[in-house]
C-alpha cells in the first residue's frame, strides 16, 4: 500500500514528530511504501517584523510562548530558508498526490492544525482513504468525524494498529474492525472501537527521520548550532494538571493505572545510537513529560550509554521526581538543560492547577539544577481564572528568585479534553464553525485581565525576567501594542545584550547629553529615546537616566573613555 503521511505544522515550527517517524518505520519494515507532506518548509509568503507569525498551520510561532530572549547563533533557522520560493500550499500538496498516488492519507496533528489539515485536503482532488490521529483525534474524534473530509479516527496510540489498518485494506479484510478505530456507519451513527492495548516501548523501531527535511535537525543552543530532534523514552504522565489533556487521555485509553510507561535503557540506546551514525546527531530534547521520573538504576543505565554516545540533551522535569542524586546523574549524563513547571507564582493559583509543590520545593531543585550547572528554563502560564496582573508579576519574581535565564510563557488556554475545558463546558468550536486556536486563549477572559494586557505581559515577561527593574517602566511601556515597534523591538534586543553581556554602545550627539547622564549609551536603549512617542519621553529618559548610574558596564565604559580624554587633553612636554 502507498502511504502518504500529512503533517499540518507551522511554518518554521521545526521538529520531528515521533508518531509519524515511528509509524513509517513500521510501514517501511512491511514492505508499505511511505511518503510525507510537511508544511514546516512550505513558504507561502515572505515575513517582516511587524506583520503576524502565523503564515499557514494553526497558530504559527505564537505556540512557542511569546517572545524569548536566547543568544543569538552564527545563522538561523531564517537563513536556512531564505532562498525557498514562494508556493501555494494547496498547490504543493496536490502535486505530491499526484506524483505518489497514494492509497491512504494519514494525518498526525494536533488540536491548531486540524483545520489546516482540512482545508488542504478538501483542496486536493484525490481517491485516498483519509485518516487522522494524534491528540485531537483521540479526544475529540466526535470533531473529527464530523468534517466531511475524514473517512477514519484513531483513538489512542496507533503505531501498530496503523500498520494492522494498512494491511487488512490490502488484504481486502474488514478493516472497520481494527482496535481503536472510529468511524461513520452508512446511517450516519459513530462507531468507536475498543481502543488497542497500549504500546510496548520496547518494541518499537527506531524513529524514520529521513522521511524528514533535514532542516528540521537545526538545533540552536546557548549560541552553537547542533543537529538533533525529540526522542521520547517514555509515555503517559502520572499528572492530573487542570489544563493538560493527560488525565482525559488516560481515561479514554484504558485508565489511570499503565498509563505511564519507560522504554529499557537498552532500546533507548540502540535507537540514539543508530540516530546518530545515521543523520550526524549529538543534541537531543527529550519530550518526556518527566524525564526523572524512572528509578535511579534505570537512569545509571541510561547515564553509562550515553557518555559513550557523546551527546548531549535538554529534558523536562516535574519538581516533585527531583532529587539531588538524580540531577547530578543528569549532569554526568550529558544533560545541558532541564525544563520546569512553575505555571504560577500564586501558591493558590498553582493550587488551582493541581500542581501541588511548595515554591521552597522549587527553589532546593532549581538550585541542585544551577549548582551542577544545568541551563534551567521554566514552563509557566498566564491568565489562569482569576489571576490578576499583580499575580503574574509574582510569577515573573518567583522566576527572578529562583535565577532562571528563560521562560516559556503561554496565556491559559482551554485545549479540548482538559480538566478545564470540560467543567467550564466551553465550546471548541466558535460560531464561525472553526476550531478556537491558542491565538485566541486571551479572548476567553478566564482571568481578571483585559486580552490586550495579557498579550503584552506575554511578549515582554522575558524581558521583565532578565533586566534591572530601573527600566521596568520602559518595559511595561512595550507591553502596549503601539509601542511593539519602536520600543519592544529595541528592549528585547537590549535583553539579548544585557544577559550576553555584549553591549552596543554609541556615542550619543551633543544635543542629547543634556538629557541622557552619559556621553556613550546601549545604542539599543538610545534608539527606544529618539523612536519613541513625544508623550513617552519622560518616562524612558528617567529610566535610562537610572539604569546608566546603576549598570557596571555603562559606568566603566564611560569613566575609561573620560580618563583618556582627560589625559588627550594634557598638554606634552617637549623635550629640547
Amino acid at each position: 500500500m502507498r502511504v502518504l503521511f500529512l503533517y499540518p505544522e507551522s511554518y518554521l515550527n521545526i521538529g520531528i514528530p515521533g508518531g509519524i517517524s515511528i509509524m513509517s518505520a513500521i510501514l517501511k519494515q512491511k514492505g508499505h511504501k511511505v511518503d510525507l507532506f510537511d508544511t514546516t518548509f512550505i513558504k507561502t509568503k515572505n515575513i517582516f517584523f511587524g506583520e503576524e507569525n502565523r503564515v499557514h498551520g494553526g497558530t504559527g510561532l505564537s505556540d512557542k510562548g511569546g517572545v524569548s530572549v536566547y543568544k543569538k547563533t552564527e545563522y538561523t533557522i531564517e537563513d536556512l530558508v531564505r532562498d525557498d520560493p514562494v508556493v501555494n500550499c494547496e498547490n504543493a500538496f496536490q502535486e505530491k498526490i499526484d506524483s505518489f498516488k497514494p492509497d491512504i492519507i494519514a494525518v498526525s496533528c494536533m488540536t491548531s492544525t486540524f483545520d489546516f489539515a482540512c482545508k488542504l485536503i478538501r483542496s486536493a482532488k484525490h481517491k485516498a482513504i483519509v485518516i487522522v490521529g494524534g491528540v485531537h483525534a483521540t479526544i475529540a474524534f466526535n470533531d473529527c468525524l464530523n468534517q466531511d473530509c475524514i473517512d477514519f479516527a484513531f483513538i489512542g496510540e496507533a503505531d501498530l494498529t496503523m500498520l494492522d489498518f494498512v494491511e487488512s485494506l490490502e488484504k481486502n479484510l474488514d478493516h472497520k474492525k481494527i482496535h481503536g478505530l472510529a468511524y461513520k456507519d452508512s446511517n450516519g451513527k459513530i462507531i468507536v472501537n475498543p481502543v488497542h492495548k497500549r504500546i510496548d516501548l520496547d518494541s518499537l523501531p527506531c524513529p524514520d527521520w529521513g522521511l524528514f527535511d533535514s532542516r528540521h535537525l537545526f538545533r540552536p543552543f546557548d549560541g552553537k548550532i547542533y543537529k538533533g530532534s525529540f526522542y521520547s523514552q517514555s509515555r503517559g504522565c502520572p499528572m492530573q494538571c487542570s489544563y493538560c489533556v493527560d488525565p482525559t487521555e488516560a481515561q479514554l485509553t484504558g485508565g489511570a493505572a499503565g498509563y505511564f510507561r519507560v522504554q529499557k535503557p537498552e532500546v533507548t540506546l540502540s535507537h540514539l545510537k543508530e540516530l546518530k551514525e545515521k543523520y550526524g546527531t549529538t543534541w537531543y530534547k527529550f519530550s518526556d513529560d518527566t524525564f526523572l521520573l524512572p528509578k535511579v538504576e534505570h537512569l545509571q543505565k541510561l547515564s553509562d550509554g550515553f557518555k559513550k554516545l557523546g551527546i548531549q540533551f535538554a529534558c523536562s522535569v516535574m519538581i516533585n521526581t527531583v532529587t539531588k542524586e538524580k540531577i547530578e546523574m543528569a549532569k554526568e549524563m550529558g544533560c545541558v538543560s532541564m525544563s520546569v513547571g512553575i505555571e504560577a507564582g500564586n501558591p493558590e493559583i498553582r493550587k488551582s492547577l493541581n500542581r501541588k509543590y511548595s515554591d521552597e520545593k522549587l527553589e532546593q531543585g532549581l538550585k541542585w539544577m544551577n549548582d551542577a550547572g544545568i541551563r534551567v528554563a521554566t514552563f509557566n502560564i498566564i491568565g489562569c481564572p482569576g489571576e490578576t496582573r499583580e499575580n503574574v508579576f509574582e510569577t515573573i519574581e518567583l522566576n527572578r528568585k529562583l535565577n532562571v535565564k528563560a521562560c516559556n510563557v503561554y496565556i491559559m488556554f482551554p485545549y479540548p479534553g482538559t480538566p478545564i475545558q470540560i467543567k467550564s463546558k466551553m465550546p471548541i468550536r466558535d460560531k464561525n464553525g472553526n476550531l478556537y486556536q491558542v491565538a485566541n486563549a486571551k479572548d476567553f477572559r478566564l482571568s481578571k485581565m483585559e486580552p490586550d494586557v495579557l498579550d503584552g505581559l506575554e511578549k515582554t515577561f522575558n524581558v521583565y525576567l532578565n533586566l534591572p527593574k530601573s527600566l521596568w517602566p520602559i518595559i511595561e511601556l512595550a507591553e502596549r501594542k503601539e509601542n511593539w515597534r519602536d520600543i519592544l523591538y529595541h528592549i528585547k534586543e537590549f535583553s539579548i545584550e544585557y544577559i550576553g553581556n555584549e553591549y552596543k554602545f554609541l556615542n550619543i550627539p551633543q544635543t542629547d547629553r543634556t538629557l541622557l547622564n552619559q556621553d556613550f549609551i546601549p545604542e539599543n536603549l538610545y534608539n527606544i529615546y529618539k523612536n519613541c512617542k513625544k508623550n513617552y519621553k519622560n518616562i524612558i529618559i528617567s529610566s535610562i537616566n537610572k539604569f546608566l548610574l546603576e549598570d557596571k558596564r555603562c559606568l566603566q565604559k564611560n569613566s575609561i573613555l573620560i580618563e583618556k580624554a582627560k589625559v588627550a587633553a594634557i598638554p606634552r612636554q617637549i623635550s629640547i
